[in-house]
């Protein structure tokens, strides 16, 4: 492994700030050109969903390296509030080094700390590497099903 892909220094996981957004639209820039895992849906380039405020980032020596979005919202099924991923990112170099597991994991500590009971992320379900990495930190199958018809 080169110098240019080692962690300069600490990974800091930590609360994303407005400053970040510029750091993760970069990380979703590269990802989108490699073989971006799919999770929740097809991001449009305009938008890329999640709340600053419920969102967690990865940084190495001040670089944004890594994003979970996050976003809550009113579950009319629960009749409370619930949190989504709506979208996770971390550059290629800093994949399968257990940074993706931090970062869910402070997002979660972080839903728990705002009383939220349930957190949801929705995955392609051809996409077993996905579906394994977040049911190693603790998701299952819930009761929502993706219901499409084509037009």
């Amino acid at each position: 492994m080169s110098d240019a892909t080692e962690p300069k220094g600490t990974i800091n996981i930590r609360e994303m700030s407005e400053e970040d957004l510029e750091g993760v639209l970069d990380i979703e820039r590269e990802v989108r050109e490699g073989s971006r895992a799919a999770t929740y849906a097809p991001v449009p380039d305009s938008c890329i969903g999640g709340e600053v405020d419920n969102s967690i980032v990865a940084e190495d020596d001040g670089r944004i390296v890594g994003f979970v979005l996050g976003r809550i919202v009113r579950s009319p099924v629960e009749l409370s509030d619930v949190a989504w991923i709506e979208l996770i990112g971390i550059l290629p170099e800093y994949q399968r080094r257990g940074i993706g597991r931090r970062m869910v994991e402070a997002w979660k500590d972080r839903c728990r700390q705002k009383g939220i009971k349930k957190v949801h992320i929705m995955i392609n379900w051809r996409d077993w590497w996905m579906q394994s990495f977040f049911e190693s930190l603790g998701f299952s199958r819930g009761d929502l099903v993706d219901f499409q018809a084509e037009l």
